[in-house]
């Protein structure tokens, strides 16, 4: 806890404009609180809508910031997630196994580019708010590699306070190191609320889309499938994400996978009798992943 304060308040001591960079999800909520109950600073929350949020999301984000009496700034793409996807590639695999999968399966008939969604989608929007506010700084609840392995390497390169050179701004991550269950402690001991998502069984409180984590046991995929299935549906065989899915998880190009599913009877109807097979990017996922 000292260290973290310490990094906050060597953030604001620098003596800029400054905001807090908002989702709604836990360690957001470890953040503001730390910022707002244990500093003087009132920085604005800028949330980044990126259209694939839970419908609880924005209510309650506007709900916690009048606890806090926080100003709050709404940024969205102006793009729909399926124009960016069919443009620079779908939200599988995660970050660094996206990158690594486009070399080796260049001409699959689709892309992967989970960072250009998170980039173009959440993040450009939200830096372009902050800079019609005049903001220079802001602070973010991302926790290095316990979030994500290129996050983390990151972390160790620039450390928890940083210089965004192409964006022109300063980024602050306090949250650098810390645990689950440091997370979870302190959202206990102060109260603090809860995404009502999570009571749905919700486990992260971010993309409904994202297949990032969708190749290990905890898939958002199928959590996806049981609690919100109209989604889900839309996701899978409207916009048509089955189909990668498939490819991904067989390792067969895209015309071989439109060619079996058709033969078995359609994705619609492959996702009446079998949804299942659209819960993992891996025929055996990988066990005892609970994050």
């Amino acid at each position: 806890m000292k260290t973290t304060l310490e990094i906050i308040n060597r953030a604001l001591e620098m003596n800029r404009k400054t905001a807090i960079a908002y989702s709604g999800g836990t360690d957001s909520n470890v953040l503001l609180h730390l910022i707002y109950a244990r500093t003087d600073a009132r920085p604005p929350v800028i949330f980044a809508d990126s259209q694939m949020e839970y419908p609880e999301t924005l209510p309650f984000i506007e709900s916690v910031c009048k606890r806090y009496g926080a100003e709050l700034h709404i940024a969205q793409a102006n793009r729909t997630p399926l124009e960016q996807w069919q443009k620079t590639g779908w939200p599988m695999l995660g970050k660094l196994a996206a990158r690594k999968w486009m070399q080796t399966h260049p001409d699959y008939g689709f892309k992967l580019d989970v960072s250009r969604c998170c980039r173009d989608m959440k993040i450009a929007p939200a830096r372009k708010v902050m800079k019609a506010l005049g903001i220079d700084l802001h602070f973010t609840g991302q926790r290095g590699q316990v979030d994500d392995a290129l996050r983390g390497m990151r972390a160790i390169k620039d450390g928890a306070i940083s210089y965004l050179k192409g964006d022109k701004m300063h980024v602050c991550n306090p949250l650098l190191g810390w645990t689950d269950m440091m997370i979870r402690r302190y959202s206990e001991e102060n109260n603090l609320p809860i995404h009502p998502a999570k009571e749905r069984g919700a486990v992260t409180i971010g993309c409904l889309y994202c297949g990032g984590g969708a190749q290990f046991t905890n898939s958002g995929f199928k959590i996806l499938r049981r609690i919100m299935p109209e989604d889900w549906k839309r996701f899978m065989i409207t916009w048509g994400a089955g189909e990668i899915v498939l490819a991904i998880k067989h390792d067969e190009p895209l015309v071989n996978v439109r060619r079996a599913v058709a033969r078995l009877g359609g994705l619609e109807y492959l996702s009446e009798a079998r949804p299942w097979i659209f819960d993992h990017l891996r025929e055996t996922p990988l066990e005892g992943y609970d994050k």
